[in-house]
């Protein structure tokens, strides 16, 4: 089991990857993410890390998703499997034109998706 030491140094180190490549949140539209797979959803979103404090000064936080990142959630669980977050990511969609997309904190199992209005 990770500590939240290590959580913690592994999303500052995310972060500041992020502010030297110059990552960006994934812009994405309804029609767009219509040809992305489920299985490849999570593993699609860039990893901001704490990064995502920036971005949140300059785009508005429409949600946090808690998501599975290991592929063996459950639906009866807290985070979102897969499926679970396709449709919500699909959801999110039909209700704005468009959405930014950002990785925010990553743990062992289970993984933080930002998701901003641009």
């Amino acid at each position: 089991m990770w500590s939240l030491e290590m959580i913690n140094e592994m999303n500052a180190e995310a972060g500041e990857a992020a502010r030297e490549q110059e990552v960006e949140p994934l812009l994405l539209t309804a029609d767009e993410y219509e040809g992305l797979s489920t299985v490849s959803a999570v593993g699609g979103f860039p990893n901001l890390g704490d990064y995502a404090d920036e971005i949140d000064d300059e785009h508005e936080r429409v949600e946090t998703l808690f998501c599975d990142s290991s592929g063996f959630g459950s639906p009866n669980e807290p985070a979102l499997t897969q499926e679970q977050l396709d449709g919500k990511v699909k959801e999110l969609l039909g209700e704005h034109d468009e959405l930014l997309f950002g990785i925010v904190e990553v743990g062992q199992f289970q993984l933080h998706l930002g998701v901003w209005q641009p």
